[in-house]
């Protein structure tokens, strides 16, 4: 006992067991526990409408094992911070956690909510416009237009959604035809052709028919749109109440 290397070996050996006490608490051992056991064999019953026999207990054993096994390496090695699919999957699922199932609004609460937002509740100005497409700029640009503007019938390439477009929302011309296109638009008088317009498509000679200016979406015809718009504010408030105390959790540099 008053041997000096015999108490540096018990120093050592309470060393090695208090960081073995430690990284165990740090990492808990993988366990095949019995609620673990009765709730894997409760599923696999209901999937096959059979009890499970000694082969089936093991395999489903060394599957549970084997995918802990792996999820546990996966974090290890960071895989939740640098996957994207699983980092919004850990994100979303964690937005559920803390925000809960926002409880059912009354009408009145809708009625409000939007009343409050009116200006996400207008319909895009819309315009109805027939086109004569080519692929590339005519040489004859000019002539071409005075003769549609004569009502004269002129040659076209074929476009994939035709030569009219009626009623098309700003969005809808902007994702088919680009943002110039839909600022000349805007501007080109009512019932004379105008062009050719380029495209990212191509040039296009237009004939604008209708202009609808943006108008309110009465609340009947969109409440379905404003109570999930409403449970999504109702979320995102308690989202925002957590990231304030997550913030003092963790550093962030801003």
């Amino acid at each position: 006992m008053r041997d000096p290397l015999f108490a540096f070996l018990l120093a050592g050996v309470a060393l090695f067991v208090g960081y073995q006490a430690i990284e165990r608490m740090r990492t808990p051992p993988v366990v095949y526990t019995a609620d673990v056991e009765q709730a894997t064999l409760a599923d696999f019953e209901t999937l096959t409408g059979r009890k499970a026999s000694a082969a089936d207990r093991a395999r489903l054993k060394a599957d549970y094992l084997a995918e802990e096994l792996l999820f546990r390496e996966a974090i290890a090695r960071n895989m939740h911070l640098t996957d994207g699919e699983t980092h919004k999957r850990l994100v979303d699922k964690l937005r559920y956690l803390i925000a809960g199932a926002p409880p059912e609004p009354t009408e009145e609460q809708l009625v409000n909510h939007y009343a409050e937002n009116l200006v996400q509740y207008r319909a895009e100005p819309r315009s109805s416009f027939t086109q004569v497409y080519r692929i590339a700029k005519p040489a004859d640009a000019a002539l071409i237009l005075a003769q549609l503007n004569a009502g004269e019938t002129v040659a076209s390439d074929d476009f994939w959604l035709g030569r009219d477009f009626p009623r098309y929302g700003d969005s809808m011309v902007r994702g088919i035809f680009g943002q110039p296109f839909v600022a000349t638009l805007k501007t080109a008088p009512e019932g004379c052709w105008i062009g050719p317009v380029q495209s990212p498509r191509g040039w296009h000679f237009v004939r604008k028919r209708e202009s609808i200016a943006s108008a309110m979406i009465p609340f009947p015809a969109i409440r379905d749109q404003v109570r999930q718009d409403y449970m999504i504010a109702h979320s995102n408030t308690a989202i925002g109440k957590a990231l304030a105390d997550l913030k003092e959790k963790f550093d962030v540099e801003e």
